[in-house]
């Protein structure tokens, strides 16, 4: 007898009471079809049923391993999702003291901006602010792109400067 003729043998002689037992054992209604359905394409896949001593046995296990591994992975699945909300709870918990840090460092960084000189300050927002290239802020500011380059040193240096001072202290 050939191996798929004989597990289609015991497929219609077993599958109807293994999902009725694997549906009140691991309290899987929903699943226990597909575990099933599972459990004989494992066997399929991997053993001779006209090999075992017991196949009725071994498809029996092979479909409590499947339904334990799938009742593992929505524990974790549901773990997963109550840690998630759990830390977007703390997140909107530290959400108003965070927005009131970003906006006092928001205006620390204006303040900050508005100490540069009008050159520098200038070039620094055409390259940061609205992605312009060193050669496009050149050509917008009629300068050299050497000098473009400088005055983005001297700002960086400012900026850098500025805000290590008021963050450190």
């Amino acid at each position: 007898m050939n191996k798929r003729y004989h597990l289609q043998s015991l497929f219609e002689r077993y599958q109807k009471d293994l999902q009725r037992f694997i549906a009140h054992r691991f309290d899987a209604h929903h699943d226990a079809e597909d575990i099933v359905q599972d459990a004989f394409h494992n066997v399929l896949r991997s053993v001779d049923t006209a090999q075992l001593d017991n196949p009725k046995a071994y498809l029996y296990q092979t479909a409590c391993n499947l339904a334990l591994n799938r009742i593992r992975k929505q524990h974790h699945h549901n773990h997963y999702v109550a840690t998630q909300e759990h830390e977007e709870e703390a997140d909107d918990a530290a959400s108003p003291h965070r927005a009131y840090s970003s906006q006092r460092d928001l205006e620390k960084l204006r303040q900050v901006l508005h100490g540069l000189s009008p050159k520098y300050r200038r070039t620094f927002l055409l390259s940061r602010m609205e992605d312009k290239t060193y050669r496009e802020i050149s050509e917008e500011l009629g300068i050299p792109v050497s000098t473009v380059e400088k005055h983005m040193i001297k700002a960086l240096q400012y900026l850098r400067e500025a805000l290590r001072e008021d963050f450190s202290a």
